[in-house]
């Protein structure tokens, strides 16, 4: 029995998918016949692929399949009849996880400790947010999501920066500074804050590098508001590291909460 990759590199196939890839209607057999004869694909051939699920058949005539359209596209990279990057969109609408830019509505404080908490692959966090005020819950969760994520390795790292605690005028806000920097977190304060940045960085044995960054601070306090999560897009992220770096650089250690 023949492999699918040895059906997809016969001569005359290739030309068949590209010219039917976008085609949402299903084609009838008359316009089969003449496509395949433009390509000099074989009935046989032609089965095959039908056999290995390229092309569906339905009462009216066949119809490309999305796994005909995905590897169509692999297809164009490899002959480079298309450009990496443009393969790579075009294969997020068939895997909406590969999506860089993702818009976040829901609680962005909810959203990013969740995370953390289900997703414990990370070396290193990032919070960047002029007010930080924490419940019980989300300190739990954070806390479990480090203790989780030392298993893998030995030194994670968790660096703050917020406004100076002089700012702060809630008992809650400042316990949440306590909290955070007895978890080992790093923290600055800056005063001329503004940004509200959230990322979290994996490790040598992988993991979701993301970042978050929008209107909330990190305080969950169910107001109205919009973030963009950015992943599968290093080169921003790399760009959101450094001002994250940046700012850390322009700010100074808070000692003592």
């Amino acid at each position: 029995m023949p492999l699918i990759s040895e059906i997809v590199g016969q001569e005359g196939v290739y030309s068949l998918l590209t010219s039917l890839y976008k085609e949402k209607d299903t084609f009838t057999t008359s316009e089969l016949n003449e496509l395949l004869k433009e390509t000099g694909i074989s009935d046989n051939l032609f089965s095959e692929l039908v056999r290995f699920g390229l092309f569906i058949e339905t009462k009216d005539g066949f119809y490309i399949s999305s796994l005909g359209q995905k590897i169509t596209l692999l297809l164009k990279a490899i002959n480079e009849d298309e450009e990496i990057f443009q393969v790579f969109q075009e294969l997020t609408y068939f895997y909406p996880n590969l999506r860089p830019y993702e818009i976040i509505t829901e609680s962005i404080t909810n959203y990013f400790i969740d995370n953390l908490y289900n997703r414990p692959d990370f070396i290193r966090v990032y919070i960047c947010s002029p007010w930080i005020r924490l419940d019980r819950g989300h300190i739990e969760k954070i806390e479990s999501a480090i203790y989780k994520a030392s298993k893998q390795y030995k030194n994670i790292q968790v660096f703050v920066i917020t406004l100076p605690i002089e700012r702060y005028r809630s008992r809650k806000a400042i316990d949440t500074l306590r909290n955070l920097k007895q978890l080992g977190a790093d923290i600055v304060v800056n005063d001329k804050l503004h940004a509200k940045l959230y990322i979290s960085e994996p490790g040598p044995l992988g993991g979701e590098y993301y970042a978050i960054f929008g209107s909330e601070n990190l305080t969950g306090r169910g107001n109205i508001e919009l973030a963009i999560k950015i992943k599968n897009d290093n080169e921003i992220l790399r760009k959101l590291n450094s001002y994250f770096y940046e700012i850390r650089q322009e700010s100074y250690i808070l000692k003592e909460v």
